[in-house]
């Protein structure tokens, strides 16, 4: 490694951790060696432009856990316990408020504008409301299909009527697939699993 840029990683590595805040400028001579201030004497200095990242930046597990004191609320009020919504949601949209699938199902809970309109839902990417409705679906399923959370599952997926059509869990590939992954993390957020949150 070249003198110069040894000396650069040197003063960047023993930089302050404060001095990440404020402006360094800085300029490489006809020798080869980079100068840095933070009080620029000439035009030669260029400021120099810092990628740091915030040890303050939320993991995904603190972004996820954001939307609990919605999740218990819904959830409790629909008899049903917290950990399944919970499940449905990190499959259906990983916890992201804006996604929307190749179907049109919006926000969290990625409930279709047909049902968002019958729930009456205002905004299906507003986390509450979305979760309000997703959850009072999910409701009207497990009624439907007396208690049966697979079924109710696959019909969240599928729409009810494949399933009263099969009297199970129809035989689609992704169907099938989401209701096996809604089940893994409902044991995992009951505390039964071993899947990374």
């Amino acid at each position: 490694m070249p003198i110069s840029r040894q000396l650069a990683f040197l003063f960047l590595v023993l930089l302050p951790i404060e001095a990440f805040s404020m402006e360094i400028y800085q300029y490489t001579d006809a020798s080869g060696i980079t100068h840095f201030t933070n009080v620029p004497t000439n035009s030669r200095y260029q400021k120099r432009k810092w990628q740091i990242y915030s040890s303050q930046t939320p993991s995904k597990k603190q972004r996820r856990a954001k939307y609990d004191p919605f999740i218990d609320f819904e959830a409790r009020s629909q008899g049903i316990e917290p950990a399944l919504i919970k499940a449905m949601i990190r499959v259906e949209s990983d916890f992201d408020p804006e996604a929307v699938s190749s179907a049109g199902a919006q926000g969290l809970m990625q409930v279709m504008p047909a049902t968002a309109q019958d729930l009456q839902l205002e905004d299906p990417f507003d986390p509450e409301d979305n979760i309000r409705g997703g959850t009072r679906y999910l409701r009207y399923l497990l009624d439907r299909f007396e208690s049966d959370v697979t079924l109710a599952l696959a019909a969240y997926h599928a729409g009810p009527g494949n399933v009263a059509r099969y009297g199970a869990v129809p035989p689609i590939t992704q169907t099938v697939r989401y209701v096996k992954d809604v089940l893994r993390f409902y044991k995992f957020y009951r505390g039964e699993g071993r899947i990374a949150p």
